[in-house]
This record gives structure tokens, C-alpha cells and sequence, in this order.
């Protein structure tokens, strides 16, 4: 069963929508025809930058969500790039910071049903810190928390970033690192 396809796709349109594709597809399943919509965004990094034991955090301002909100610097794969330096560009970017060493974490879907979204994750050892290089529109401010403060942050469902989450159980779950 795992190896069959129980979705045919009868009709597929593409709407571009700015950094987002919009899909709109006519698929058959269970003999059934329906809609099925989804949204194509490109491949994506999430990472988990470790400072001396402790955790660089983001708060910036989520204008979808019009609140601050806590975060791990990530951002798109850019065309010819690879996750890993995408990571490593995004950290950089984003916060200053240089990488000393880049673990993998591997990927996850954040929300397989309405998107194809795929994000990697990392851990990263930042090394020191410089300029960052942020886009126009980020308003990101970086602080440095303990893991104590950032678990409380994570229990009290304060931070609430879905790429950060998993990065955090992913490292978690790898105690090697």
C-alpha cells in the first residue's frame, strides 16, 4: 500500500501569489472527484544557533500574525544553494553571527496537508559576532537566553515558531550533538 499513488490528478492550476504559488487541482481518490488546494513555497532552513551554552533567539514583529513573536533565525534555499549554506547564510544574515560548527538535523513538513513546504533544520556553534545583513522589512531583535529560559519560553507555549519547535526536538532526540 505505501508504494501506491491513491491520488490522480485530473486538472492543475498555478497561481503565483508574490513568494507563494498557489496550486489548484482536480484529483480523483476512493473513485472520488474533489478539489484539493495547496500552497507551493520554496525549500526553507530553521536553525538552532548555540552561543556558550546558550540560545540566540529572535523576537520580530510576524505582520500575518500582527504580534512579536519569539524565533530562530532561517529563511528560504536560494536557487544553487545548498541547506546547509543556506543556514549558514541565514544565521549570518539575520544575526551577526559566524557558524564554527554546522550539525544537521534533517527535514520535516511543517504542514503536509495544505503545503509542500520542506524545512531544514540545523544546529549551529556560532562563532563571533559582526553586522548582520537583515532585509528592509525585518524588524529583528537578537538576545541571548539561557536553555533554562528558552524551555520555560517553549512550556509556557511563548514561543510558538513551528521550524524552531522541531529543530528543538530534533535536538533534543540527538543527544550526540
Amino acid at each position: 500500500m505505501e508504494n501506491t499513488i491513491p491520488f490522480e490528478t485530473l486538472e492543475s492550476e498555478k497561481i503565483e501569489a508574490g513568494r507563494f504559488t498557489i496550486v489548484q487541482d482536480r484529483v480523483r481518490v476512493n473513485g472520488h472527484e474533489q478539489p484539493y488546494d495547496y500552497l507551493e513555497v520554496r525549500e526553507g532552513v530553521s536553525v538552532l544557533p548555540l552561543r556558550n551554552g546558550n540560545i540566540l533567539l529572535q523576537r520580530q514583529y510576524r505582520y500575518p500574525v500582527r504580534s512579536w513573536q519569539w524565533e530562530l533565525p532561517g529563511g528560504f534555499v536560494d536557487p544553487g544553494e545548498t541547506p546547509g549554506e543556506a543556514a549558514i547564510r541565514e544565521l549570518k544574515e539575520e544575526t551577526g553571527y559566524s557558524v564554527k560548527k554546522l550539525y544537521s538535523l534533517g527535514a520535516f513538513y511543517p504542514s503536509f496537508g495544505s503545503t509542500n513546504e520542506k524545512i531544514w533544520l540545523f544546529a549551529a556553534e556560532c562563532g563571533g559576532a559582526g553586522d548582520s545583513d537583515r532585509e528592509p522589512g525585518e524588524i529583528i531583535r537578537t538576545e541571548e537566553v539561557t536553555e533554562v529560559r528558552f524551555r520555560e519560553l517553549v512550556a509556557e507555549g511563548e514561543f510558538m515558531h513551528g521550524a524552531g519547535l522541531a529543530a528543538w526536538a530534533r535536538f533534543l532526540s540527538r543527544k550526540h550533538i
